[in-house]
């Protein structure tokens, strides 16, 4: 492939359909055209609004800068492919496995091989090896998902803190840091965690955070952050705080504020006033946004 064609700039204006005629018949007689054109029709698969792509090219540019240092991706015509598949988030396409990952503020739909479905909440990722699919159908998440699983073989998702089996069935699993969330909307499904097994049925929950355990029964039939919106019971104010910045791209600075203090209730994906009015006035804190610096946190 010649220079112009791994030019920063290139792939991006061809997806934007911004190449000459000359330009793209030259493209289409490259040994690697084929593979950015399938990667491509793939990522029409996901379930996202536009956003801009450049953007996003530029941002996969950065990220493959940071990670080539890793030894387990060598090869910089992956990451190059995969970058014209990006939508909502990230779908890399390695020699040893299929990984999705959504970017701050954005989420990312798609299907896994055996026709389970998957949606991912900001800030998250998954893996997994979809040659061993077939037999072997085990995932790796990092973050927040949703999952409608296809009865057949068992289904694991393992995380940092815990492993989630189910043979058919939907739920929501979201793992970071010290907290580990399962909510069961479908069936049932066992939760391990730390030694601790735990059988959920339809419309129970349960919740780890450093180690305390937490149950709950709740009557969504969905997870609410699928359609703009995170909800929460109970929970303490610092995992809302972080939930906002993961969604908005944004910092807290809290002065005087006891973060340990719970809430319960919601904030909208799509208007950052009005979600920190529906979070902080309720509880008595007022906040500033000041441009590019955090936003303040203080008592009334």
């Amino acid at each position: 492939m010649n220079k112009d064609f791994t030019d920063d700039t290139f792939l991006a204006r061809w997806l934007n359909g911004e190449l000459s005629d000359e330009e793209v018949k030259a493209f289409e007689k490259t040994k690697d055209f084929h593979s950015y054109k399938k990667i491509a029709e793939t990522s029409a698969l996901l379930e996202a609004p536009f956003f801009d792509k450049k953007k996003a090219f530029q941002a996969l540019l950065q990220n493959r800068m940071a990670a080539k240092k890793k030894p387990v991706i060598t090869l910089w015509s992956y990451w190059l492919a995969a970058s014209v598949a990006i939508l909502m988030g990230i779908f890399f396409l390695l020699p040893s496995e299929t990984a999705y990952k959504s970017l701050g503020g954005e989420r990312l739909a798609f299907n896994l091989p055996d026709g389970s479905k998957v949606k991912l909440n900001s800030m998250s990722e998954i893996s997994f090896h979809e040659k061993k699919w077939d037999n072997k159908r085990e995932l790796k998440l990092k973050g927040e998902a949703y999952f409608k699983v296809i009865p057949g073989s068992k289904f694991k998702v393992h995380t940092n803190l815990g492993d989630v089996s189910v043979l058919g069935t939907e739920f929501n699993v979201h793992s970071r840091d010290n907290f580990f969330e399962v909510l069961c909307f479908e069936g049932r499904v066992k939760v391990d965690f730390m030694g601790d097994s735990i059988i959920l049925k339809a419309g129970d929950a349960v919740r780890f955070m450093d180690k305390n355990k937490e149950s709950w029964i709740f009557s969504q039939q969905s997870p609410s952050w699928v359609k703009g919106e995170s909800t929460f019971e109970n929970l303490p104010l610092k995992e809302v705080v972080k939930a906002l910045e993961r969604h908005y791209k944004v910092r807290f600075e809290a002065k005087g504020i006891d973060l340990n203090q719970r809430f319960t209730g919601s904030f909208t994906h799509d208007d950052l006033k009005l979600a920190l009015k529906s979070v902080f006035y309720p509880m008595g804190i007022k906040y500033k946004i000041r441009g590019k610096q955090p936003i303040l946190l203080y008592h009334k």
